[in-house]
C-alpha cells in the first residue's frame, strides 16, 4: 500500500510541475503554489528565517503520511500507517535527518557538546539523559501515528460490520444503512491532524537541532 502511494504521488508530482510559468495561468499551477507556499510558511513559522531549506523534506513527510492515512478510507484498501513497521521507518527517517541537519548546521563537535550538557563536569549525568531523550523521539512519533490510525481503522471495520440492512428483497439486502459513514467523515479530519502533528514535531526537532549553536 505504501508503494501504491509512492507511485501515485510521483506521477501526480510530475504532472503537476509540467510547463510551470512565472505567473500561474492554470488552476493546477495555482493549487500547487498554494500548497507549497502553505507548507513553506508552516516550516518557516516554526524554524524561523532560513527554515525554507527544510520545506521539501517536511512537505514530503506531510503529504506522504496524509495520503497513506486517507488511503485507509478507500474501500478495499488499508492505511499503511496502521502498520507499525511503516511508522517506525518514517520516525527513523526523521531521526536521522534532523541529526544530520543539526551536525551540518553547527558542526559535529558543537553538536556533541550539546549532548554533554553544561557544565562539562555534569556530562556523565547529562549524556545518558540526552541519549534517552533522543531515542524517545522516534519511539513516540511512530507509536502515536500507528496507534491513532490503527484504532481509527479498527473502529471503522467494526461499524461497517454493524451496518444495517433496512430494506430486503427475498432475504437479500438491497439498501444498507452505512453506520460507519459519520466516522469516515471524522476520519478525514483526523487523518489530516495526525499528518500535521507528525510534520510539526519533525519540524520542531529540526529547529532544536539546527539552533544548538545559539545556545552553546
Amino acid at each position: 500500500m505504501s508503494g501504491v502511494v509512492i507511485v501515485v504521488l510521483t506521477l501526480l508530482s510530475i504532472l503537476a510541475t509540467r510547463r510551470l510559468q512565472k505567473i500561474p495561468q492554470t488552476r493546477r499551477q495555482g493549487l500547487v503554489e498554494l500548497i507549497v507556499s502553505s507548507l513553506n510558511n508552516f516550516v518557516v513559522g516554526i524554524i524561523g528565517p532560513g527554515g525554507e531549506k527544510y520545506t521539501p523534506f517536511i512537505g514530503t513527510i506531510f503529504i506522504y503520511i496524509l495520503s497513506m492515512n486517507l488511503l485507509g478510507l478507500v474501500p478495499g484498501f488499508k492505511a499503511p500507517t496502521s502498520n507499525l513497521s511503516i511508522t517506525i521507518a518514517m520516525a527513523l527517517t526523521v531521526f536521522f535527518m534532523y541529526n544530520y541537519y543539526g551536525i551540518r548546521a553547527v558542526g559535529l563537535l558543537k553538536y556533541l557538546k550539546h549532548l554533554l550538557g553544561e557544565p562539562l563536569w555534569l556530562a556523565p549525568l547529562m549524556l545518558p539523559i540526552h541519549i534517552i531523550g533522543e531515542l524517545a523521539r522516534p519511539l513516540s512519533l511512530s507509536i502515536r501515528l500507528f496507534g491513532n490510525i490503527f484504532g481509527e481503522e479498527t473502529i471503522l471495520v467494526i461499524l461497517a460490520a454493524m451496518s444495517l440492512a433496512i430494506i430486503r428483497y427475498h432475504g437479500i439486502p438491497v439498501l444498507v444503512l452505512p453506520v460507519q459513514f459519520p466516522m469516515m467523515i471524522f476520519a478525514v479530519f483526523t487523518s489530516f491532524v495526525q499528518a500535521l502533528v507528525f510534520a510539526m514535531l519533525s519540524t520542531i526537532y529540526i529547529a532544536i537541532a539546527v539552533t544548538h549553536e545559539e545556545h552553546a
